[in-house]
């Protein structure tokens, strides 16, 4: 069964926050590392791609399970390069500065 929690709050941190809340809370064990994947697949402004207000929301809710280690990992689609869609839509900036241990991006998976 999956449980997913929708927040329609207009502070997106709150509405992070709650999300998480109504979903059951995040199964995180201290001193765990986390990946955590946006949505840019393209550099598509939101809807279309991850609000970079949302990934600071996940980051922070993630925080609190005192991780050994964040990651933000994505592979935008072929043959984008990841890393500018990253910083274009924010989401490497927000990525930065609250303060994840790395950013990866997978464009040497190309063809």
């Amino acid at each position: 069964m999956v449980i997913i929690g929708l927040s329609r709050n207009k502070n997106t941190m709150e509405s992070v926050k709650t999300a998480v809340e109504l979903a059951g809370g995040l199964e995180i064990k201290k001193g765990s590392t986390v990946m955590i994947r946006p949505n840019a697949n393209t550099a598509d402004l939101p809807p279309g791609s991850t609000n970079p207000e949302v990934l600071r929301g996940a980051i922070r809710e993630v925080y609190k399970y005192n991780p050994q280690k964040i990651i933000v990992a994505e592979k935008s689609m072929t043959p984008m390069d990841t890393e500018k869609v990253l910083k274009e839509l924010g989401l490497w900036r927000v990525a930065e500065t609250e303060g994840v241990d790395e950013i990866l991006t997978f464009d040497h998976m190309k063809r």
